[in-house]
């Protein structure tokens, strides 16, 4: 069977070790090992292999008034597949617009280089997909919006994927895992005086990707820093959603589409691993921003 559209690393991007047990999985029809790092090009996102896998999706009953989060349901993915290891950055988002494929973005003064991309749409960042796999020869796209969650929450239940409680009473848990907002954020924007995490990461505002610890699937961001697109069209709750993790669409015209993970002045409440946001698809902000996932094929 040809390899030649699978979405696996090419010899110069990933250790020996990694590339044996890759290429030893696709030979033998073998699942890609969980955690295995690699990347398509020197400016491609650097990915990492999700395990397939089940999680119940959505808000529990502790976590009251959350309506669209409800009713929770069981999601089961049959295949692994490819999440970013991070946000996608200015760095490689610059990659797409010097090749003319994508606009050009505007950091806002908070950062280029390995800082997330921000101010980009959701049909920016489907462009950036198609020319990521234009140009890699794999098959790039956006997360589901159960793909996202079910990477978020890393095999957890609990509303922050670092514990039960925001803070984990009283532990620096939020600011090691998440920028989001917190006693730096307060102090850098007295104005946001809604609820914040009670420790202190150094950062007010956005920070180069990487700069907190990953979850157990070893991603890095999944919660703050800036919020990011997924594929699926908006719809209020989840009666009737798609329990194979496919992206959800709508019979007719989509008005907004998904909004996940929280950002850098999102508090407790919306930087929880069930919390989901929505925007049109031309929205252009300096708190939203993406990354990509990718097919692995057998």
């Amino acid at each position: 069977m040809s390899t030649s559209k699978k979405c696996l690393p090419r010899l110069a991007s990933i250790t020996v070790g990694s590339l044996a047990m890759l290429l030893s999985a696709a030979t033998a029809g073998a699942e890609p090992v969980p955690k295995t790092e690699f990347r398509d090009c020197p400016r491609c996102p650097e990915m990492v292999v999700v395990p397939s896998g089940e999680f119940v999706m959505g808000s529990s009953k502790a976590e009251s008034g959350h309506t669209d989060e409800k009713p929770q349901h069981t999601v089961r993915f049959a295949e692994p597949f490819g999440v970013g290891k991070f946000e996608v950055t200015f760095d490689q988002w610059d990659a797409c617009t010097a090749a003319g494929r994508c606009p050009a973005a505007d950091d806002d003064g908070y950062g280029r280089g390995n800082y997330p991309a921000i101010n980009v749409s959701w049909s920016d960042a489907m462009g950036y997909a198609a020319w990521l796999s234009e140009t890699t020869g794999r098959p790039y796209r956006l997360l589901s919006e159960a793909e996202y969650e079910y990477a978020a929450r890393a095999g957890t239940q609990t509303p922050w994927f670092w514990g039960e409680a925001p803070d984990s009473w009283g532990s620096r848990s939020a600011c090691e895992y998440a920028n989001t907002h917190d006693e730096a954020g307060k102090e850098a924007h007295p104005m946001y005086v809604w609820s914040h995490h009670q420790c202190n990461d150094g950062y007010g505002e956005n920070a180069p990707t990487g700069r907190y610890k990953p979850n157990a699937f070893g991603l890095h961001d999944m919660l703050g820093n800036v919020r990011e697109w997924v594929a699926d069209c908006h719809q209020a709750g989840y009666e009737g959603a798609p329990t194979d993790g496919s992206v959800r669409t709508n019979t007719g015209a989509c008005e907004k589409r998904v909004v996940r993970g929280g950002a850098w002045v999102d508090g407790p409440s919306t930087s929880r691993s069930a919390y989901r946001y929505a925007e049109v698809e031309n929205f252009r902000n300096y708190q939203v921003g993406f990354r990509v996932a990718c097919t692995l094929k057998r």
